[in-house]
C-alpha cells in the first residue's frame, strides 16, 4: 500500500464531509431566514419566490439566506472537484464544468440578491441555464455509468430537470425576469413553488453526488488495496 493511496482516499473523503457540512450549514440558514419571514406573514411566505428572502428591504435575516446560498454554491463546487478527482471520463469532465457554472452562479445569486436586480436577474438565469444542463448531463451519463451515477441521482436529476424546464418555459426571457403571478388569494404561485422545488432539488442533488462520490472513492480504495496485497504476495 502506497502513501499516493492513503491520500487519496483522505481527499475525497475530506470532500465527501465538506460538502455534507456545507450542506447542512446552507439549509439550516435558509431554513431560519424562512422561519423568519413566516413570523411576519404566515404560510404566505410559501407563495413568494424564494430568492425574495435575500430582499434586504423587506427580508428580516435576509443577510443569512444570502449567505447559506454562497455556502451552498461552495458545497456544489466542492462536490464538482471530488467529481473529477475520480476521472470518470468525458461525461464526468462536462458534469464537473457544469457543476461549477451552477456552483458560481449561486455564489453570484448570494453576493447579488434581488435588490441589485439587474446583476441578479442575470446569475439567476445563468443558474437556470446550468441547472438544465447539469441535469441533463446527469441523466446521459447514467446510460453509460450506471454505478457511477445511480438510480437515487439519476432520480433527483430527473425531477430537477423537469422543475428547471418547467421554469424555463415561465420565464420572460425579455426581461430574465418572472412575470407577476396571477392566481386567487387562496392558491400558491406556481411560480414560487417550481422555485421551491428547485432549490431544494440542487442541494439534494449534491449530497447525493457526495454520497456517491465517496462510494466510489471506498471502492477504489478496496481495489488498489487488493491489487497491492496481490503485487506483495
Amino acid at each position: 500500500m502506497t502513501p499516493q493511496q492513503h491520500i487519496s482516499y483522505d481527499l475525497h473523503r475530506m470532500v465527501v464531509f465538506t460538502i455534507l457540512a456545507g450542506a447542512l450549514a446552507s439549509a439550516l440558514g435558509i431554513s431560519i431566514s424562512l422561519f423568519a419571514k413566516f413570523q411576519e406573514i404566515g404560510l404566505a411566505t410559501f407563495s413568494q419566490r424564494p430568492d425574495f428572502l435575500g430582499n434586504y428591504v423587506n427580508s428580516p435575516l435576509a443577510y443569512i439566506f444570502n449567505m447559506g446560498l454562497i455556502m451552498a454554491g461552495s458545497c456544489i463546487l466542492l462536490a464538482m472537484y471530488g467529481l473529477m478527482q475520480l476521472k470518470l471520463g468525458h461525461f464526468g469532465n462536462y458534469i464537473s464544468i457544469a457543476g461549477i457554472w451552477v456552483g458560481v452562479s449561486i455564489i453570484l445569486i448570494g453576493i447579488y440578491p434581488i435588490n441589485y436586480l439587474f446583476e441578479h436577474r442575470l446569475y439567476s438565469t445563468s443558474f437556470l441555464v446550468g441547472t438544465i444542463a447539469l441535469y441533463f448531463l446527469t441523466m446521459c451519463a447514467r446510460v453509460n455509468h450506471k454505478v457511477a451515477f445511480p438510480t437515487p441521482l439519476f432520480i433527483v436529476s430527473a425531477l430537477g430537470f423537469i422543475c428547471a424546464c418547467t421554469l424555463a418555459t415561465l420565464l420572460n426571457w425579455s426581461t430574465l425576469d418572472f412575470d407577476p403571478c396571477q392566481h386567487p388569494a387562496d392558491m400558491p404561485c406556481m411560480v414560487a413553488i417550481v422555485m421551491w422545488c428547485q432549490t431544494n432539488l440542487v442541494m439534494v442533488w449534491c449530497i447525493m453526488l457526495a454520497l456517491t462520490v465517496n462510494k466510489l472513492a471506498r471502492q477504489s480504495y478496496k481495489d488498489s488495496l487488493s491489487k497491492s496485497l496481490s503485487v506483495t504476495y
